[in-house]
């Protein structure tokens, strides 16, 4: 059996406001309410699927905004997803943090900047390297995110911006002269591209500058797609329960991951929103060996991917690297480039 909990991890994709464990949120939402909360939520049951994506952004509105909307609200989350990323040997993690949020809190921009700076250096004594992403959301208009995109542009705290929330309608090149600065700047952009829309939107972010896309399961739609991911020689943040419980694939074994590595995009395995869809990180490796067959090998290149586009210094990349082909050696396994993903 594999040590996946001792697993040396990076992860790109996960949301800091729907990423803390539902036992931690339960807590926080029985303190500052008063209510009571189910042991284990309904949105938790294997079988769960839903309705629709206005439906998952309901829980978030139910269940996040209370907390972060309370004056400790943002004191409490943001630790809470430090402790969940050292807890699973994530060494390096990409937390998107929404900054159409902060707007919706009591607590003003500068104060949580703070709180995320002030976590990033406690994470990184234990371990864990944590890049703050600026996430915008389409659906605010280009006006709005160029505001937050100005607001928070110059702040070291972040590392970069990913355009995020409802494709269909609100293509990345709507924004491109919006996300100028943020390239000049020297920032990283990434966008959520190609989940809910077909993938000329995924096209369209690779043309603005995105260096990663958020999902991306439609570039196997169209072979085109899958050759400029390849060639532009972008990594895809793959997140198989997310992309099954949203219902924008029909089940997690028809998931194309694995189609989409064999046509040579480089790959990465994240876990989006634990709280709602379920595993994190560890859970959606499992996941992946249980039900895909996939083998440490092939794990390990993923999380390779991944720091291959860290935010880091080269001698700590090389240090990962090194304790990932450790790790790997320890499960009788040795890195082999020709180990594609198992489709069944």
């Amino acid at each position: 059996m594999l040590d996946l909990a001792g697993m040396p991890k990076a992860e790109l994709h996960l949301h800091l406001e729907a990423s803390v464990e539902w036992r931690v949120v339960k807590e926080a939402l029985q303190r500052h309410t008063g209510n009571d909360f189910p042991e284990s939520p309904h949105w938790l049951e294997p079988d769960f699927r839903f309705a629709s994506w206005d439906d998952f952004r309901q829980l978030f509105r139910d269940y996040i905004g209370p907390w972060v909307s309370a004056p400790t609200g943002y004191a409490e989350l943001i630790p809470a997803i430090g402790d969940m990323l050292i807890a699973q040997n994530i060494r390096y993690a990409e937390v998107n943090v929404g900054l159409n949020v902060f707007a919706r809190s009591n607590v003003d921009t500068a104060t949580v900047l703070d709180l995320l700076a002030m976590e990033a250096d406690r994470a990184a004594g234990l371990g864990t390297v944590i890049r703050w992403i600026g996430g915008v959301n389409r659906e605010e208009g280009i006006e709005v995110t160029a505001g937050w995109i100005d607001e928070v542009l110059e702040s070291p705290v972040i590392s970069g911006f990913d355009l995020h929330g409802t494709e269909p309608g609100w293509p990345a090149d709507m924004f491109a002269d919006v996300f100028v600065p943020v390239l000049e700047a020297g920032k990283k952009l990434k966008m959520h591209a190609g989940e809910m829309a077909g993938p000329e939107y995924i096209r369209a972010a690779v043309e603005v500058g995105s260096t990663q896309i958020g999902h991306g399961t439609a570039a196997i739609q169209d072979p085109g797609t899958i050759e400029m991911l390849r060639d532009r020689d972008i990594v895809v943040e793959v997140c198989p329960t997310s992309n099954e419980r949203l219902r924008n694939i029909p089940n997690y074994g028809e998931h194309p991951i694995c189609e989409m590595e064999e046509g040579g995009v480089k790959i990465t395995l994240n876990s989006d929103d634990a709280l709602f869809f379920g595993p994190d990180l560890t859970g959606e490796m499992a996941r992946m060996v249980t039900e895909r067959g996939t083998t440490a090998s092939t794990l390990a290149r993923w999380m390779s991917n991944a720091i291959e586009v860290a935010i880091i210094e080269e001698e700590e990349r090389s240090r990962f690297l090194s304790d990932l082909d450790a790790w790997l050696a320890a499960q009788g396994e040795s890195p082999d480039q020709s180990d594609v993903c198992s489709a069944t």
